[in-house]
């Protein structure tokens, strides 16, 4: 059978996609316990954390998840051959253009003296490391579970894995989190989602070549 053949057989089986989702369903709630339990042994909920919940610091906690729904998309349909991704990453490019431009606007509006005073705290390094090791046990469940497709780009497919874990894991790490200006949150909680999303790039080849 011709490569060509191949895919096409595989990507007219719609058991392969449902078969993604179904793992995905089955280990993400494991792999989520299993990071909240970590949460709140090593971090725990910041003493205000019901005014920041009803306060505009609530999108850090959201934003994120808006992330993982938007990349878990886009993921099982790179791991099914023959899907059509161009809309899902055009709305996951759209949020992270969205994302960018309120930075840019954040720091044209306090200036460069007041994003090096916002990232100036012991916090920015707590939050560069705290993310991705909040993001593994996700990270390792979205693998396993887009292992049972058939990713035609294994390095984009692992980097958007790693999106998908990394905003998990910002989204729970920002119940801790007491830095709640845009300046922080933006350059901070975007560098450790990426390098969560750079982790998955550098993996994907090795868990998801078929």
């Amino acid at each position: 059978m011709k490569t060509d053949d191949l895919i096409l057989a595989i990507s007219a089986d719609t058991l392969l996609q449902k078969s993604v989702v179904q793992r995905l369903v089955r280990a993400l709630p494991v792999a989520v316990g299993i990071s909240i339990i970590a949460f709140v042994v090593f971090w725990g909920p910041r003493a205000d954390i019901g005014a920041a919940l009803a306060s505009a610091a609530v999108l850090k906690t959201l934003v994120p998840l808006g992330l993982v729904l938007l990349s878990g998309v886009l993921a099982v349909a790179l791991a099914h051959p023959g899907a059509r991704f161009e809309k899902r990453g055009a709305a996951l490019g759209f949020l992270v253009a969205v994302v960018i431009a309120a930075f840019v606007i954040a720091v044209a509006w306090g200036g460069a003296g007041a994003l090096v005073a916002a990232l100036s705290t012991p916090l920015l390094l707590t939050c560069l490391l705290s993310i991705p090791l909040l993001a593994m046990p996700a990270l390792a469940a979205v693998f396993w579970g887009l292992s049972s497709g058939a990713a035609l780009r294994p390095r984009l497919t692992g980097a958007v894995a790693g999106l998908m874990a990394g905003g998990l894991a910002a989204s729970v790490y920002s119940i801790y989190c007491d830095k709640d200006m845009v300046l922080f949150v933006l350059p901070a909680y975007s560098t450790a989602i990426g390098s969560v999303a750079v982790i998955g790039a550098l993996v994907g080849p090795r868990v998801l070549k078929w």
